[in-house]
């Protein structure tokens, strides 16, 4: 969603290209994927919780990132009404930065809940791997929005030095740290959590054995 940008000199307007990659990079939300081996066991009881413990985990975090996305829509649009751009740029661009990340969030948001999985599963190598999944890409998360804190730190501080519309670069930077911490609290939460269900499949495991197959191998586990 593209987001006003005051002119700059080229070292600052090649920040704003990073910062609307870094932008660009958290609404697509890559996962960090990983080969997970095929693994074949019984339906478990313990496996099948936890595997919807993860589902009711990831709706519960989705609603909290729209949740804050919202409330930065009504409040950023608030304040881009209430003032003026010319004579307060720091409070208009701090609202119009927080307007448009909130509606990215709340978009993100809803584009996983509208696609998120509501059967747990009963298999142990669906359960794992769907696991490992969303710790990764929390993972992810918690660095993009350290790297978005970052820039608007770099924002803030620049606003600060001889650069046209300083008040507004101040404004965009104090509003990129307020959305980066927010962030790094809402996925840190979710990754501590999806960690310890992590912990727990793991912890299931039990012995494994290996099979030569035509194609192949064949992992199997034994609860």
């Amino acid at each position: 969603m593209p987001l006003p940008v005051p002119p700059t000199r080229p070292r600052l307007t090649a920040l704003a290209t990073l910062f609307a990659l870094l932008l660009a990079a958290g609404t697509v939300g890559p996962a960090l994927a990983q080969e997970t081996p095929s693994v074949e066991g019984p339906a478990s009881p313990r496996v099948e919780t936890l595997s919807g413990d993860l589902n009711d985990a990831r709706r519960d975090h989705l609603w909290r990132v729209a949740a804050w996305g919202g409330a930065n829509v009504a409040g950023g649009l608030a304040l881009v009404l209430a003032s003026a751009r010319n004579e307060q740029g720091a409070r208009w661009a701090f609202g119009a930065m927080s307007a448009g990340w909130g509606a990215v969030n709340v978009g993100i948001a809803a584009a996983g809940l509208a696609t998120a999985p509501t059967e747990a599963a009963t298999a142990y190598g669906p359960a794992l791997s769907a696991e490992r999944n969303f710790h990764d890409i929390l993972l992810l998360n918690l660095g993009l929005n350290v790297a978005y804190a970052g820039v608007g730190g770099t924002m803030l501080a620049a606003g600060y030095r001889d650069v046209s519309n300083a008040a507004e670069w101040r404004g965009f930077g104090t509003s990129l740290i307020l959305q980066g911490a927010g962030l790094l609290v809402l996925d840190g939460v979710a990754f501590l959590a999806s960690r310890a269900r992590l912990g727990d499949l793991v912890g299931l495991a039990g012995d494994l054995s290996a099979t030569a197959l035509p194609t192949g191998f064949r992992v199997a586990l034994r609860f």
